[in-house]
């Protein structure tokens, strides 16, 4: 007697957390032989504080395409006074279920990384991004993980004179983000407590950064929200064995717009 055959079907969501948990795991264990790696050096650390005021937009252009928008002033603390600013926009597609690509370009203005530098030199930069998104959402909390490639244009500089060409640099980064919905309560006045950590590496495999971000998120109307955050950043010179130890408050405004309801 012939048992009837059965029909089994693969668990796509199942093995959509296994390829998510396991590059995860592989960017985390990255970071810590990195880490690990840099010990038996001599390091020096350079502390740094900021304050960062940001806006950050969302336009809503049909159930698959969104239109990203930010704008964000980075300020030093320690004396008072500007370090960077930049505009961004990218273009965000759903192309699966909880699944997101998007594409974006930003410019930036940087002037030097010493809040005690006599210099005025402001640099200008070209970033472009390509982006893979995994969002996961439950009933109290939320997950997210980025995948990004990026490319940097920057502006060649001797002394304090900018110069014809670029610098091209490119780096990949891994993060994975959590929020956790300590008020909820449709359509205002929900209250969102995020975090969220992040390593970066350039494809020359130099370590770049790594950068920890905490927040408290207030819906105060339906399309607009208020974000106190902290941002903590360690990153790597280019000299290798000297790091910036980055201190950051950051106020972010955030606003979704509705193409066919621009109130939101």
């Amino acid at each position: 007697m012939r048992l009837p055959k059965t029909k089994t079907k693969l668990d796509r969501p199942y093995c959509f957390n296994k390829i998510i948990l396991r590059y995860a795991l592989s960017s985390i264990l990255l970071f810590l032989s990195i880490n690990l790696l840099g010990q038996t050096a001599e390091k020096k650390i350079i502390n740094q504080s900021f304050s960062i005021l940001s806006y950050s937009n969302i336009v809503g252009i049909s159930a698959k395409f969104s239109l990203l928008n930010d704008i964000q002033e980075r300020s030093f603390l320690v004396p008072i006074k500007q370090s960077q600013f930049f505009i961004r926009s990218q273009v965000n597609y759903s192309f699966l279920e909880n699944w997101n690509v998007a594409v974006g370009a930003a410019y930036y203005l940087t002037s030097p990384n010493d809040p005690n530098s006599l210099s005025k030199l402001v640099v200008p930069e070209i970033r472009l991004n390509q982006d893979l998104i995994y969002k996961q959402k439950y009933k109290t909390f939320g997950l997210g993980h980025r995948f990004r490639s990026e490319e940097r244009f920057i502006n060649k500089s001797i002394n304090d004179s900018l110069i014809e060409g670029f610098k091209f640099r490119e780096r990949l980064s891994y993060s994975i983000s959590f929020e956790y919905y300590l008020i909820k309560k449709q359509p205002i006045h929900n209250i969102t407590i995020k975090a969220s950590d992040g390593v970066s590496v350039y494809t020359t495999k130099k370590f770049d950064q790594n950068r920890f971000y905490g927040g408290l998120n207030y819906q105060i109307e339906k399309s607009i929200s208020l974000e106190l955050g902290y941002i903590k950043i360690i990153q790597q010179l280019n000299s290798g064995g000297r790091y910036y130890n980055r201190d950051m408050v950051s106020f972010i405004v955030n606003h979704k717009i509705n193409k066919k309801n621009p109130r939101g």
